[in-house]
């Protein structure tokens, strides 16, 4: 029984740290967007920020720390449908950031280029530990872990 408490107990605190960074993302999202606006008020021949950005992507992480959360609640040696559906939300998240860096890195010059790099790459460097300690959480739940596991590579 202790093996399992100890299993269960870590896996809170990972979710805990996969919260926070998903709460750091959604913060840097916000950042990224106020930029964004500012640029394209501005005229720096930015293109305009599609109407859903940064709501659309905070949405997308806020779905995927609940489902996180219904993954370590089902405990361990739950069956893969859950973790999956954690991954595929992971992957749209990733998708969605990748497209929006890459709306506003479209005709950003200067000082503006520089910020839209540097925050990208905060952003990316957060979504990069989202990754592991997803990974690192399905390991500890999920029956057949070593499997999905891979799948959340």
């Amino acid at each position: 029984m202790g093996d399992l408490d100890d299993r269960l107990s870590a896996a809170w605190q990972d979710l805990d740290l996969l919260i926070g960074d998903l709460n750091t993302v959604c913060g840097q999202l916000e950042e990224f967007a106020t930029m964004w606006r500012r640029q394209c008020h501005a005229g720096n021949s930015w293109r305009d920020m599609p109407h859903a950005f940064p709501q659309a992507l905070r949405d997308a992480a806020g779905g995927l720390a609940g489902t996180l959360r219904a993954v370590v609640e089902a405990g361990p040696g739950q069956g893969p449908d859950l973790a999956l559906s954690a991954v595929a939300q992971l992957s749209a998240l990733e998708a969605g950031l990748a497209a929006a860096v890459a709306g506003a890195n479209c005709g950003a010059t200067g000082e503006a280029c520089g910020n839209t790099q540097l925050r990208s790459g905060a952003i990316c460097v957060t979504m990069s530990r989202v990754r592991a300690r997803q990974r690192h959480l399905i390991a500890y739940l999920v029956k057949g872990q070593s499997m999905t596991a891979a799948r959340a590579a």
